[in-house]
């Protein structure tokens, strides 16, 4: 049988002192506790948007995973994806148009909801999104020129909402 080591109790805090012990304001406890329960049902990771009579309906045939702030990531409403989307294809009015998304994952997803056809590629840190295929192509700023040789040179159209707003994290990006 092995020694059981002692139980210590640590003097140094004084433990019927509740003044020194840290705690969240009402207001951060109940965002919390809302972040932990978008977690908990994360199956319910579809962006859903108002089909014009007020009820909901899927937005995606490319699904979108949740977003995560601890990688700086926050997707777009419905409306600001909507009009980014519409700007893009107004921007490829001839069929040979190639789209670069550079950490847009929600533009990608609403561009091929509108035109699944449209040949666009994701470059993105989050290998979440890895689900979306060759349409995939890892990417982290701060590698910027680390791309594929047949990326290079290849897009009429690209856009990048980079994770930062950073002059450093600017200026790599682009």
């Amino acid at each position: 049988m092995e020694p059981q080591l002692p139980t210590i109790k640590n003097v140094f805090v004084n433990e019927t002192d509740d003044d020194d012990r840290p705690a969240l304001s009402s207001h951060a406890l109940a965002a919390l506790k809302e972040f932990l329960e978008e977690q908990r049902q994360s199956p319910a990771n579809h962006e859903t948007a108002e089909n014009g009579e007020g009820t909901l309906e899927p937005e995606s045939e490319v699904d979108l995973v949740t977003e995560d702030w601890r990688l700086s990531q926050f997707w777009y409403d419905p409306e600001t994806a909507r009009t980014l989307s519409q700007e893009v294809l107004s921007l490829c009015s001839h069929s040979n148009c190639e789209v670069a998304c550079i950490a847009c994952p929600t533009l990608y997803a609403y561009l091929k909801k509108i035109d699944p056809n449209i040949s666009v590629q994701l470059l993105e840190y989050d290998k979440r999104f890895e689900q979306y295929g060759s349409d995939f192509t890892f990417y982290d700023y701060n590698q910027p020129k680390d791309l594929p040789l047949e990326l290079k040179h290849t897009y009429q159209v690209v856009i990048a909402d980079p994770p930062y707003l950073s002059k450093e994290c600017l200026e790599k990006v682009t």
